[in-house]
């Protein structure tokens, strides 16, 4: 039996015990006449305790990170003093566990702990599996729930606090992540795509009231308070903050018949599928700034857009929302960058004004009204929006609607008029 051997089965002994333990649990009488949910309570709770054991025991195995009599740090200065036995802890996805490291100090300098750098251990109490999963959790939950799911999945308590601080300190890494990223690998995906795409849109998010814009704030303070208990609540204006979502892919020409395109939204008329399969989009990046101004993001959009095709050899589209205050800044960075840009609205967008017109003309449960707003659709993307916008008044003043009545016709029809060079 090597040397080798020995440390493994002796790191390992507290662990096999557990192992043990668990199995001969598992065959004794005392689970006999439990349910299948009762085995595997026990399993998830010991299973986890063994794991951790494991972990523990493979940390201890590591040993404390010896690097020699002295190390030089990256501010130049040797530390020749060294500590055993500087204990951190740390709480993983199994529990917590401790790392015992040998520390390299010197007079007036911090200590250095080659071991930390050895198994890149977290600057926070928690493991980045452990951090990677609350920041998954906290795009869908409050941080109060946060906290209860991952002690329900792991044991592992954790703080409301802890939790914003674990997210908050992940954001702040948001640039650096994309900074880093290979821009050789992405112009080799990239290069054979005749397509870039820019899409931006705009999304309301709720905030507490010291973290909305100021001028966002300053109305919100001077709105009238919460209506007595019993009365309709009516939603409550400035409340959110704007964040500009933006994202940036290649992708290979696809053609499409209109009426294609329009039986995806109202799929009540019969016609032709395409057997072609759509084109991948690929070097896909999304992100999205709260902090930062819309100018600020749009720009540096068209910035990653140009790093990525420098020769403007690949035709530029993009996707909005409607926003003209958006349009104007995004027709400005093109001018910036010396490249022209067809821009296109999301039919996304134009299909709620759509829906809201066709239900003037009919009931919500007609199934004519689908087939009027496919109509529509297929006129809109053959380049008709002016005529579409002359019909619809002219059918809203025959039908004699009142101003009320027709206010949905007449704001669709504002819609398309303000917008009429990007449907064609």
């Amino acid at each position: 039996m090597t040397t080798q051997t020995v440390a493994v089965e002796k790191s390992s002994h507290s662990a096999y015990e557990k192992f043990m333990e668990i199995t001969t649990h598992l065959n004794s009488e005392d689970l006999s006449d439990k349910t299948h949910s009762e085995v595997e309570a026990y399993l998830e709770n010991d299973g986890r305790e063994l794991l951790r054991l494991l972990l523990q025991e493979h940390l201890d195995a590591r040993g404390p990170g010896r690097v020699g009599d002295a190390v030089c740090g990256a501010d130049g200065i040797v530390r020749s003093h060294k500590r055993d036995g500087m204990e951190v802890n740390y709480k993983s996805v199994f529990g917590p566990v401790k790392v015992e490291r040998t520390g390299y100090g010197q007079r007036g300098a911090a200590s250095l702990f080659p071991l930390d750098e050895q198994l890149n251990l977290p600057a926070h109490a928690y493991s980045h599996p452990l951090q990677k999963r609350v920041a998954r959790k906290a795009v869908k939950e409050s941080f109060a729930g946060v906290s209860k799911e991952i002690e329900e999945e792991t044991g592992v308590r954790i703080g409301k606090r802890q939790v914003e601080e674990i997210v908050r300190s992940g954001a702040r890494d948001f640039d650096a992540f994309y900074a880093q990223q290979s821009l050789a690998e992405t112009l080799l995906q990239v290069q054979s795509k005749p397509i870039q795409v820019l899409t931006f849109d705009g999304k309301g998010v709720v905030m507490c009231k010291d973290a909305l814009r100021e001028e966002t704030r300053k109305k919100a303070e001077a709105s009238t308070g919460k209506p007595p208990r019993g009365f309709y609540r009516k939603r409550t204006p400035n409340r959110k903050r704007m964040a500009t979502v933006v994202g940036l892919y290649h992708i290979d020409r696809h053609i499409r018949l209109p009426e294609t395109v329009a039986q995806q939204f109202a799929p009540l008329r019969l016609v032709p599928r395409e057997k072609k399969p759509s084109p991948e989009p690929v070097a896909k990046k999304l992100w999205a700034s709260l902090e930062k101004p819309m100018k600020a993001v749009i720009e540096a959009g068209f910035e990653d857009a140009f790093r990525r095709d420098p020769g403007l050899k690949a035709e530029w589209v993009v996707l909005v929302d409607g926003d003209l205050t958006q349009i104007d800044i995004i027709e400005k960075a093109a001018k910036k960058y010396g490249v022209t840009v067809v821009i296109i609205l999301d039919i996304i967008h134009v299909l709620e004004y759509l829906w809201k017109a066709a239900h003037v003309f009919f009931a919500q449960d007609d199934p004519e009204g689908a087939t009027w707003v496919s109509d529509k659709i297929s006129q809109l993307l053959a380049g008709q929006a002016i005529s579409i916008v002359r019909s619809l008044r002219r059918a809203a003043t025959l039908k004699g609607l009142s101003a009320k009545q027709r206010e949905p016709i007449d704001s669709y029809a504002t819609y398309l008029s303000n917008h009429v060079p990007y449907l064609n």
